[in-house]
């Protein structure tokens, strides 16, 4: 693998394949934006060693090399915590990137082969000039004002506070041993796209556009200057205002989850995130969301 890409050390503990079934492979991206990548690396490991999985991690944007259909199911389920297409750095404007020629076609061809995905918190960030890459997961948050389904939208909102995690659907297996849980953690003030999702998890929150600090004014100047997504047309959908927390979906032939937590190192510790984050990736690699998503396959449009 690439010199920025490395194994857990999960992944070298031998098996005897005569009696053990072969261990599921996890493939971990990050980049793009930060991360407290050594307690988010060590949820990762945690949670593979307790399953008997083994993983492996690398970074944008070298990471897209792996996302393309001919290495479709060699990773039984990749981990996306990365913020792709995006150049980020404050005190500067955020910069949308277009994907380079063949990369879109790769994820597209990816994702019509049936690989199986998780999103993870700011990685519904990834390539804001391509409106196909938010049909697929469900959302976008917007770093700066964007066009998304035609519509004109400002940029996004965020906030960090303790709140508390519900199911929405707690038949659901990535549900399965998860109770309401207290985090502390960053909320989303987002465009979700409602018509492309099953819902999971929400949370009990105040959602006023007022308590939401908008992410372009900070970025741009290096740090707040006090706009906020006050007075915004909060819908629950497009126009932000959302109380959803996490839901499935299915791009191409592949079944997508989306988590919306993940903000910092109290949430990685959390024993209630490591096991959804644990159903999910162990429900997109299933028989079950494979058979979801051949069942009711969407086409997912180019730039």
């Amino acid at each position: 693998m690439d010199s920025d890409s490395s194994f857990g050390a999960s992944a070298f503990t031998p098996t005897d394949e005569r009696s053990m079934p072969a261990a599921k492979r996890i493939l971990v991206v990050t980049g793009g934006h930060r991360v407290a990548l050594d307690q988010f690396l060590g949820a990762i490991a945690a949670i593979c060693d307790e399953r008997g999985w083994v993983w492996a991690h690398t970074t944008s944007p070298s990471a897209q090399r792996w996302l393309a259909p001919e290495f479709a199911g060699q990773w039984d389920t990749i981990l996306l915590h990365d913020i792709a297409g995006l150049a980020l750095k404050r005190g500067i404007d955020p910069v949308p990137i277009a994907p380079a020629p063949g990369v879109a076609e790769d994820l597209v061809g990816l994702l019509n082969a049936g690989q199986g995905i998780v999103v993870l918190h700011h990685a519904i960030s990834s390539w804001p000039s391509w409106d196909g890459w938010a049909e697929a997961i469900g959302a976008r948050f917007l770093y700066a004002p964007g066009r998304l389904r035609g519509v004109d939208l400002p940029s996004s909102g965020y906030r960090v506070g303790s709140f508390t995690v519900k199911m929405t659907d707690a038949a659901h297996p990535i549900c399965a041993g998860v109770s309401d849980f207290e985090i502390d953690d960053e909320l989303y003030f987002a465009p979700v796209l409602t018509d492309r999702i099953q819902p999971i998890l929400h949370h009990d929150s105040d959602i006023s556009g007022e308590l939401f600090q908008d992410t372009y004014d900070e970025v741009s100047h290096g740090a707040s200057t006090g706009v906020t997504c006050a007075g915004r047309a909060a819908d629950g959908g497009l126009h932000g205002g959302s109380r959803l927390m996490g839901w499935t979906t299915v791009a191409g032939q592949s079944p997508l989850a989306t988590l919306l937590m993940g903000d910092g190192p109290s949430t990685f510790e959390h024993p209630m995130f490591r096991l959804l984050l644990g159903n999910a990736l162990d429900w997109a690699s299933s028989s079950q969301a494979r058979n979801f998503a051949k069942a009711a396959p969407f086409e997912v449009p180019l730039p």
